[in-house]
């Protein structure tokens, strides 16, 4: 599960639990923040509980290209793959990073 770390600075972006935009405009009575809420309702400026607020996973990608003799480097963007790529490629793959958990995503064939 994604923690809040209280930010230091305002604005600030985070994700509420039903992982809704929030922006945070500045800290009111403990716990509460004033804050800027997007979900399916629309947009609306309300307050917010600290212990509802989650931060906005960091995702990490890189990508691959696969060969039929193997596998090539990591690049850090899929232009430097496609730049890296020579022409017996068979696909690119893309590796996402969430909170220590990776998956992989067939993009090209």
């Amino acid at each position: 599960m994604t923690t809040f770390t209280p930010p230091t600075e305002f604005p600030h972006e985070c994700i509420d639990l039903t992982k809704s935009k929030v922006i945070l405009y500045a800290k009111s009575d403990d716990p509460f923040y004033i804050a800027e809420i997007t979900d399916r309702n629309g947009t609306r400026l309300n307050y917010i509980k600290s212990e509802n607020l989650r931060d906005i996973p960091k995702v990490t990608s890189t990508w691959q290209n696969v060969y039929p003799s193997g596998f090539g480097l990591h690049d850090g963007t899929r232009e430097t793959a496609d730049r890296h790529a020579t022409e017996n490629r068979i696909a690119v793959l893309r590796f996402d990073t969430i909170n220590g958990v990776t998956t992989c995503t067939l993009e090209d064939v």
